[in-house]
């Protein structure tokens, strides 16, 4: 007989003291120990976290490869980092056999000083939790950790699979003592850092949408307030709401609070409030919640040179910045300045942007930059000043690059394309920085910025953009009493206002600039103002004077020895002289310009008259040789025309492709010039290429489709304000109109295009259509009535 007694104990995972025992009567827990469930409780509201949500449900599953799911969530502060992780945790225990094993939660404080947990107590914390005695947990850290990740590891042998959770840690290298080693347990972690080392899914939470936004706001008033409809009732305020508040979780629960504490009180009362840039931060604070706060712990964290760079990021003007412009900034080289900024943005106190090299701060956090370089130390006139000349430098070098070829290649721009990109990017960066020095009343910068920075604009047909720059530069040239640089603003005003179809004001700009450019004597200016007269009074369909003004301009460049800018003249004159229906004579000077222009290198302008000089010899009855003239016009270089040059060429080149019966080639090409049109906002090129493609469809007698392509012609031309081109559709439409056998409708559009070329002076084009009228009326028997509805 053998006396000695065995005890199996089984079905369960024991790291305390087991007493032996002949008889045992063990009952093992049907659910895990409460110090195992005690996640947090999760907010009732949760909205636009769907897509994180769904992503880090799908790593915690334990068919997940790898099975030992550990999802990282990084944010700026009060972006919901927390509620994400606590969602994701609920959403994952109510899961059928996830996490038997139950959950471990650790909030580490890892950002508040009096609050801040280190990853050794965590380590404490998380053993008694696990079921380890107090006096069994040694005093190491090394110790700690090594008991932690076997307890786990036993937990999931087990088939006790546990679900760590770890909220607001900090950048620590002990951090990697907190994270389980068994393959099997998954790790939640949440940080204002990105904590990439980790090799963890990383999910970067950014801020929410308008309509997320407007969702949570009315889901968190509505819990707070049953019924509340505030938001419902005024959206668009509680749009303006979430934007000043950049969409950020924590500023919208506060805004939520804020109008649950007073129910009768509105949201553009609020707004309001909060439209203030400069108490916005102080209004969004409710009790011991507070974005500043929430800031601060942050901001606390930094060294002093991140925290340096980081106020002074508030004197950027534009949405985004460069590492080159915060090297100007900050003062030091752009290698110091780049690592400083990566540092920054693994803190997420800023935010890479695109293309890389370019970062970003959230609207809140550049007015707390703005609240801490204000009460502090920092020289920031010096570092404004610095930044301002560096725009300046770089905007005049790449419009160097880009409009004068005979400049020789720079450093900063070794050709056009990338001066061309240079100049997109830093496009709202530029207009900002050119109205900060003019409220500033800076006005020496102001009006040195404006002449680069306008020449682009012009340019590229950003004409709302030019417009405000170019406002600001004359007022400030006027206050400098800078003659000279007011009349090139007026004169390149003249040219926006031409765009903007406003000709009238745009011939009396232009006349302020010669006034003033004669005054002086200043014969370059004076032949460049000249120019673009000609070219407004033109489209205003006063061609003589043009003509005038375009031969004037060009005697007076050829007088002082600019052959570029008297062969751009000549090539304006050309055009103009194929209005007056002087073909030949046109010809004879766009091959004259032409020739100027490849001499002297300048194949942008020498493209541009190739194109010009294709549309006489079309007009001639020369398709096939027009066709290759828009070909060789084409084909310059990539990135030689830009967008809106190039989308005006291949319009052209559709009308020609029309004369030589290529309609479907021509239907290409006009659509896509209408792509580049439309994305630049230029209504009147965009008119004009839908009516072109109108016609097509006439030539192929598709006239239903004609008509609506008409229709869109007009509706555009109505906002263009160019009453001719209005009339010529119109006209255009009326004849889609009688194929179809609409002449009542016909009818009425044609006495309005009479009467609309009346006004614009074109007698010949008026007694045309009111013509074609008497014959429709005739044979629908009706008689002429009045045309109504236009007025001067």
């Amino acid at each position: 007989m053998n006396d000695r007694t065995e005890n199996h104990i089984s079905g369960g995972v024991f790291f305390g003291v087991v007493i032996q025992g002949r008889t045992i009567t063990l009952t093992l827990p049907d659910r895990p120990d409460p110090a195992l469930a005690g996640l947090p409780r999760k907010s009732a509201v949760f909205v636009g976290r769907q897509a994180e949500t769904e992503r880090i449900h799908a790593a915690l599953s334990p068919s997940a490869e790898p099975a030992s799911g550990m999802v990282t969530v990084s944010g700026l502060a009060g972006a919901g980092k927390t509620e994400l992780i606590l969602q994701a945790a609920h959403q994952a225990l109510r899961e059928e056999g996830w996490f038997p094993g139950g959950v471990l939660f650790a909030d580490l404080h890892g950002y508040d000083k009096q609050r801040k947990v280190s990853p050794k107590r965590a380590l404490g914390t998380l053993l008694r939790a696990l079921g380890i005695p107090a006096e069994h947990i040694p005093p190491g850290i090394e110790e700690r950790a090594n008991i932690y990740r076997s307890a786990l590891a036993a937990l999931a042998a087990a088939g006790q699979r546990v679900l760590v959770v770890l909220d607001d840690v900090p950048a620590t290298e002990k951090i990697h003592y907190l994270l389980p080693s068994d393959g099997t347990t998954a790790t939640l972690v949440s940080s204002r850092h990105s904590l990439s080392e980790l090799g963890a899914l990383n999910i970067t939470l950014g801020v929410l949408s308008i309509s997320s936004g407007r969702a949570l706001l009315d889901a968190t008033l509505r819990a707070a307030r049953p019924g509340d409809s505030r938001v419902a009732n005024e959206t668009e305020e509680a749009d303006r709401l979430i934007a000043l508040c950049g969409g950020l979780p924590l500023a919208l629960c506060i805004v939520s609070s804020l109008l649950a504490d007073i129910p009768n009180r509105t949201l553009s009362s609020l707004h309001r409030l909060l439209k203030d840039a400069h108490s916005r931060l102080s209004a969004l604070s409710r009790e011991e919640r507070a974005v500043t706060a929430a800031f601060d712990l942050s901001y606390r964290r930094l060294t002093k040179d991140q925290a340096k760079l980081f106020r002074l990021m508030w004197l950027n003007p534009g949405p985004d910045f460069s590492t080159q412009a915060a090297a100007q900034l900050h003062g030091g080289d752009e290698k110091e300045t780049e690592r400083l900024l990566q540092d920054l943005a693994r803190r997420h106190l800023i935010e890479p942007s695109e293309p890389y090299g370019r970062w970003q701060l959230h609207t809140l956090l550049r007015l707390y930059a703005r609240e801490k370089l204000m009460t502090g130390d920092d020289a920031w006139g010096e570092a404004l000043a610095r930044l301002l000349a560096h725009f300046h430098e770089m905007a005049t070098l790449a419009c160097q690059a880009l409009f004068a070829p005979e400049t020789p290649p720079t450093e900063a721009f070794t050709d056009r394309t990338a001066a061309l990109q240079w100049l997109e990017v830093e496009r709202p960066t530029l207009v900002a920085a050119t109205a900060w020095s003019h409220q500033a009343k800076d006005d020496l910068v102001c009006a040195a910025l404006a002449v680069p920075v306008s020449q682009f604009l012009m340019e590229a047909r950003y004409s709302d953009d030019a417009s405000r720059v170019l406002a600001a530069g004359i007022r400030s040239s006027r206050r400098q009493e800078d003659r000279r640089r007011e009349a090139a603003l007026l004169s390149s005003r003249g040219v926006v206002l031409r765009d903007l179809r406003m000709l009238r004001k745009s011939v009396r700009s232009h006349q302020k600039a010669i006034k003033i450019c004669r005054k002086l004597r200043k014969r370059k200016a004076l032949a460049g103002a000249l120019n673009n007269l000609g070219l407004s009074l033109h489209d205003q369909r006063e061609f003589e004077q043009a003509v005038a003004a375009h031969s004037e301009s060009a005697r007076l460049f050829k007088r002082g020895g600019d052959q570029l800018g008297a062969a751009r003249a000549l090539s304006n004159l050309g055009e103009t002289l194929v209005e007056l229906g002087r073909a030949e004579e046109a010809a004879r000077i766009l091959r004259k310009a032409g020739k100027i222009f490849r001499k002297q290198g300048d194949l942008r302008n020498y493209a541009q008259a190739l194109g010009s000089l294709a549309m006489v010899m079309r007009n001639s009855g020369e398709a096939e040789n027009a066709a290759e003239l828009h070909r060789r016009a084409l084909d310059m270089p990539n990135g030689l025309l830009l967008p809106h040059e190039r989308a005006v060429e291949m319009s052209n080149f559709a009308g020609t492709l029309i004369a030589s019966g290529r309609f479907e080639d021509a239907l290409t090409a006009q659509q896509e010039a209408l792509v580049t049109f439309r994305r630049l906002q230029d209504r009147r090129s965009e008119a004009m290429t839908l009516g072109n493609m109108a016609l097509v469809r006439q030539r192929q007698e598709k006239w239903h489709k004609a008509i609506r392509l008409h229709t869109l012609a007009l509706e555009a031309f109505l906002e263009s304000e160019d009453d001719h081109a209005l009339a010529d559709e119109l006209s255009s439409l009326a004849a889609a109109l009688l194929q179809l056998g609409n002449n009542t409708e016909a009818l009425e559009n044609l006495e309005l295009a009479a009467a609309l070329y009346e006004q614009t002076g074109d007698a010949k084009r008026a007694g045309e259509a009111l013509d074609l009228a008497d014959q429709v009326r005739n044979r629908a028997g009706a008689r002429r009535e009045p045309a109504a509805g236009i007025g001067g």
